[in-house]
């Protein structure tokens, strides 16, 4: 921030009627509370060279402030070994509260039922007082079962959108290899064409050389093993009689 300061000094020490930029520490001021996104308003560039250079610190600011935002964020986050942890911590303790809960409904049922059924003098204040505490458990218990439904909801959203992901992936690749598959057999045509273009450049290669070795070459024949009739001599035979 030091250079964009000596650039606000330098770039409106001569424009600046309110003499707000015309040391060192008053630019390093503005440009520390423009960079910080705070403005406070006591000071201001006159000159656009100015507003420029103080229109990219806050910029750069607004970056580098985003930056530490999310690489905090990171690191404060929960590793998946800690959140399976905290999960399992937080499920226990909540089916430890879950029957609380329902064991506190079930005592002030029944003290209910003892003070208007089992007593032969009803205590008024009493059955007012577990009936209070009757509804504050049902309440409670009402709470911690909305919370666990709001929780696995929430699971199945993270699961589904997981699966969503997890399903685009092996479209993609499915699609890749598909791809691939379709090439396969131009791609096979064209190197046992490639082959065989080598092949017979190496057969007259090799047939060129034997020319210019002087060896006749023996033509071949139309027969299904190549070889001609030529190849064999004919058997000698006499005109004369025995």
């Amino acid at each position: 921030m030091s250079w964009e300061g000596c650039g606000v000094r330098l770039l409106g020490r001569y424009h600046d009627q309110q003499d707000v930029t015309s040391n060192f520490l008053s630019a390093m001021w503005l440009i520390s509370i423009t960079f910080l996104s705070i403005g406070y308003g006591d000071m201001v560039p006159h000159t656009y060279c100015g507003k420029g250079v103080c229109l990219l610190t806050g910029i750069m600011g607004a970056g580098c402030t985003a930056l530490v935002v999310a690489v905090v964020a990171r690191k404060l986050e929960l590793t998946k070994a800690e959140k399976h942890v905290h999960n399992f911590m937080m499920d226990t303790q909540l089916t430890k509260r879950i029957k609380n809960a329902a064991a506190n409904v079930l005592r002030e049922t029944w003290f209910i039922y003892k003070h208007t059924k089992l007593l032969k003098k009803i205590d008024h204040a009493k059955v007012r007082k577990h009936q209070r505490k009757f509804l504050q458990a049902i309440h409670q218990m009402t709470n911690m079962m909305q919370n666990v439904m709001y929780d696995l909801i929430t699971e199945l959203n993270d699961r589904s959108e997981d699966l969503e992901k997890q399903i685009g992936s092996l479209e993609s690749k499915l699609e890749q290899l598909t791809t691939s598959f379709n090439s396969l057999p131009l791609l096979i045509a064209e190197t046992l064409r490639h082959q065989q273009q080598q092949l017979l450049a190496a057969v007259i290669e090799a047939r060129g050389i034997s020319m210019a070795g002087g060896t006749p070459q023996t033509p071949l024949s139309d027969s299904p093993i190549g070889v001609s009739s030529t190849s064999f001599p004919t058997p000698y035979t006499s005109s004369s009689s025995c």
